[in-house]
């Protein structure tokens, strides 16, 4: 199998600086001019951070090519010569890998000034010469742009400049690590510019969701927060944890429920789109504000869960003290009214209330179109298939797997549960055809991975066909 080192960029920052770096490491490549999958590193440069302060350090030259183009030697002052007399790349990146040790798993931050740019080359290379990994990184360029937007650039040497860094040598790998390293340990313990930055970002509300807002946090007295994400869900949090998630939509606005909740409120439902189904995600659309008093014990409970759960570390609680979810909440509270409840909903249930036109809950029945307004069901009659399954229920899985068909589910997972269906009833024919069918399938949206799989099962069957078939005849 070809090695594979993962990559994940850290979006949690500026607010949780104090915890996320606490260790980390600060790296800087020179290259060769061309892309991370056709060029070189010329010049590897490292340096590992603990409470903010250099510990130890890693500068390298790497004879990785042969010929430099006169812009780079012109940029770096690296020659030709330099890179040729230099170790070779082999050894240069083990000891590089050696130096790195922890940060390759995961367990510290890789930081650099243009970290795409870095960790791309860092990527590329480590899978080259044979090595895995998974690394998290954190981009000192998008740092600074959020926390001194009124900079007009932010290339290294103009911050370093700016937050008074010394920085000898622009454009050595060594010296652009330590620097880029001094940026992040500089800007993580300077508070004010984490309260100017939530002060900058906090969210802009409309009234409809300010009114939904506060008829949750009307029912009890808890630490709010409040964020509207960039999809347009509104989600109340309490110390830092969510509690409640709408869409606002003109008149009308759903909650956001998971399916442990539709157990106990079987309500009409939709969704609105296939991320939020992967999450295990329903929206039950609500007509006045009025009717979340139905939902008033689940949401209380979810309040007090959230009140009960301790701030792990220092981290979370300082995201959570500055955080934009909390500021935001700070600065609607004075136009946040007591929305008033109904008393009588809460009391009612089991009896439809206006939105909630309750399903029938006959034992393994099947919710139709009209129960739900889109009727794009994903994973959830999937989901119920193979549950039935497992308790042997064979005959009402296949009637979920159809379902899901017919709902327009097309994954490997689903074609292999149809198959298995077809196994249990000694089928291999029908067996083999939704497998070939599944591959087909995976072939045409480009899932290679799942088409041979589907593909490998297929072809065993068939084989123990033939040398069935073959024993027969004998």
């Amino acid at each position: 199998m070809k090695p594979l080192v993962t990559r994940r960029i850290l979006k949690e920052y500026p607010l949780t600086l104090n915890k996320i770096a606490d260790r980390f490491v600060a790296i800087d490549f020179e290259t060769d001019g061309r892309d991370c999958e056709n060029g070189r590193v010329i010049e590897i440069g490292a340096c590992f951070f603990e409470n903010g302060q250099p510990v130890k350090t890693f500068s390298s030259l790497v004879h990785s090519v042969d010929y430099l183009p006169p812009f780079i030697t012109e940029l770096t002052g690296i020659t030709i010569d330099m890179v040729r007399n230099a170790p070779a790349e082999p050894g240069v990146w083990k000891r590089f890998v050696e130096f790195l040790d922890g940060a390759l798993e995961g367990q510290e931050i890789i930081v650099a000034h243009n970290a795409a740019f870095d960790t791309s080359f860092l990527k590329a290379s480590l899978e080259r010469l044979g090595y895995s990994g998974t690394i998290r990184y954190l981009d000192t360029v998008d740092l600074s742009q959020k926390l001194l937007p009124y900079m007009s650039g932010h290339a290294l040497n103009k911050v370093c400049a700016e937050l008074q860094i010394e920085l000898e040598n622009h454009h050595r790998a060594l010296d652009d690590a330590v620097a880029c390293g001094n940026i992040l340990a500089t800007l993580m313990n300077d508070e004010d510019s984490l309260k100017k930055h939530t002060k900058r970002a906090v969210q802009k509300l409309s009234k409809q969701e300010i009114e939904i807002a506060s008829a949750i946090f009307s029912m009890q007295e808890a630490d709010w927060g409040i964020l509207r994400h960039s999809n347009a869900v509104v989600t109340l949090y309490v110390k830092g944890l969510p509690v409640f998630s709408f869409v606002a939509r003109s008149s009308k606005f759903y909650f956001l429920a998971d399916a442990d909740l539709l157990e106990h409120y079987p309500w009409a439902w939709t969704f609105a789109n296939q991320k939020e189904c992967e999450y295990g995600l329903f929206r039950i659309p609500i007509d006045t504000i009025d009717q979340l008093g139905y939902f008033r014990p689940y949401v209380i409970k979810k309040i007090e869960q959230a009140m009960e759960t301790p701030f792990e570390d220092a981290g979370r609680h300082n995201e959570w003290k500055y955080g934009i979810a909390k500021q935001t909440y700070k600065k609607i509270k004075p136009h946040i009214h007591e929305v008033g409840l109904s008393s009588t909903c809460s009391k009612r249930k089991g009896r439809s209330v206006g939105f909630a036109r309750q399903l029938a809950c006959e034992e393994n029945r099947l919710f139709d179109r009209i129960d739900y307004e889109h009727g794009l069901v994903y994973k959830f009659y999937l989901t119920r298939a193979i549950d039935a399954r497992k308790q042997h229920q064979y005959e009402l899985a296949h009637t979920f797997l159809r379902q899901a068909y017919r709902n327009g589910l097309r994954t490997a997972e689903m074609f292999v549960e149809i198959a298995n269906f077809y196994k249990h009833h000694h089928k291999p024919e029908k067996e083999v055809e939704w497998l070939l069918k599944g591959a087909q399938c995976m072939n045409a949206i480009n899932l290679v991975k799942e088409r041979q799989l589907l593909l490998l099962r297929a072809a065993k069957l068939m084989d123990r066909q033939n040398s069935e078939n073959k024993s027969d005849r004998k």
